[in-house]
């Protein structure tokens, strides 16, 4: 014994009804992706040829059959296209079209020149399984690995879908039964259960698909306001701030662990004249010269900041006062070797540095910043391009 074909419809409808204002709400209401857009379309479309089939009575054979299937397919083109602009593909305006053009001829053709209920339902089903497959591929296919579970059951249902349509046509072929639609038949029984409960199902996945996307972008933008708050915008290491929050939670760890540790106070010498001769587009480059030599030279336990202008600074931990002059003079000698490619021309520049290590006595890092800054300066008395090691 069949189900109700006609309270099954009847839902359907109803539920169609539902999932489109639900989509149209979220679409008007919040923020959603490309896309997003053809897919609200594509539930509308598919709720009005329900609609439009459930008049059938009513309505000429034209509307109640020919728009009412040529709706059904236009929905489902809707929401592949959708998915692929989803994924930031092109819009095919001409393969829509086209598909759309040569259904409405068949479908005129076998409603009202060789009306064939049966060719009818098979060659909408084989359709409807082909661009339903095609939906299926764009979510299972190059997905990031991030989206890949969520996208891959929102493909296992377009796939589910399309095989059940192909089955379809399969089975309207070997066993003709032009039957009216609100018969008790099984083949409608079916179509419009799995449809109901897969069209649910991917409107679902619709929305969690955007609010998925939502979040990613939500967490892009956190850790880029955390960058922007943590490093330096032209070179890319350490800000003041965050350097000066990383060297005080090291320095507690050296006092509670008895270790070494040395700080580098560095500036470049005259940068003032390379901003003044050769313009500040030429000075930026110059600073991402110098802070890419030492990134390649330093440890990653090491910690690295821009304190402002031509001035940074470089936390050793657990180094020796004699491990830190070593690392100074080579990052001196790297730098008074390098040439700093500043587009028009090459710069050579030389930087002055100032060493300091944590004394025993000593259980505050302004003190050791102090020594290590006082340095700085008196390397540039004596001449610049050279180290001096704080008292």
């Amino acid at each position: 014994m069949f189900l109700d074909t006609a309270t099954i419809f009847i839902m359907l409808i109803g539920v169609s009804i539902i999932l489109v204002l639900s989509m149209n709400m979220i679409l008007l209401k919040r923020k959603t992706y490309p896309g997003f857009g053809w897919w609200t379309a594509g539930i509308t479309v598919f709720g009005l040829s329900c609609v439009v089939l459930a008049l059938r009575s009513i309505l000429p054979v034209i509307f109640s059959v020919v728009l009412a299937n040529f709706l059904f397919v236009l929905s489902g083109l809707l929401l592949l296209e959708g998915t692929r602009i989803f994924r930031g593909k092109a819009i095919r305006k001409v393969f829509i079209i086209v598909i759309l053009v040569f259904y409405a001829i068949f479908q005129l053709y076998f409603t009202f020149i060789d009306n064939n209920i049966d060719i009818r339902i098979t060659g909408i089903s084989f359709l409807m399984a082909a661009i339903y497959g095609l939906t299926a591929l764009e979510l299972f296919f190059n997905i990031p690995p991030d989206f890949r579970f969520s996208h891959w059951i929102t493909g296992s249902m377009f796939a589910a879908y399309s095989i059940f349509m192909l089955g379809r046509g399969i089975y309207t072929m070997l066993y003709p039964s032009a039957q009216h639609v609100a018969a008790s038949n099984l083949l409608y029984t079916l179509t419009f259960t799995i449809t109901m409960f897969l069209g649910i199902g991917w409107t679902i996945r619709f929305i969690i698909l955007n609010a998925e996307k939502l979040e990613d972008e939500l967490k892009r933008a956190q850790i880029q306001l955390q960058e922007q708050a943590t490093t330096d915008s032209l070179t890319g290491i350490f800000n003041r701030r965050h350097f000066l929050e990383l060297a005080e939670r090291e320095f507690q760890r050296t006092l509670r662990y008895k270790d070494d540790l040395s700080l580098l106070m560095i500036d470049l010498d005259f940068f003032k004249k390379v901003n003044d001769h050769h313009g500040h587009a030429a000075g930026d480059k110059v600073l991402i010269g110098f802070t890419d030599i030492c990134r390649k030279n330093l440890r990653e336990i090491d910690i690295f900041g821009r304190l402002g202008g031509e001035e940074f600074a470089i936390l050793l931990p657990q180094t020796s006062i004699n491990e830190a002059k070593i690392t100074a003079e080579r990052l001196r000698s790297l730098v008074a070797q390098s040439d700093m490619d500043t587009g028009n021309q090459k710069l050579r520049m030389t930087i002055s540095i100032g060493v300091a290590s944590l004394k025993p006595e000593e259980d505050k890092l302004s003190a050791v910043l102090k020594r290590a800054d006082d340095a700085v300066y008196e390397a540039k008395r004596n001449g610049r391009n050279q180290i001096a090691v704080a008292s």
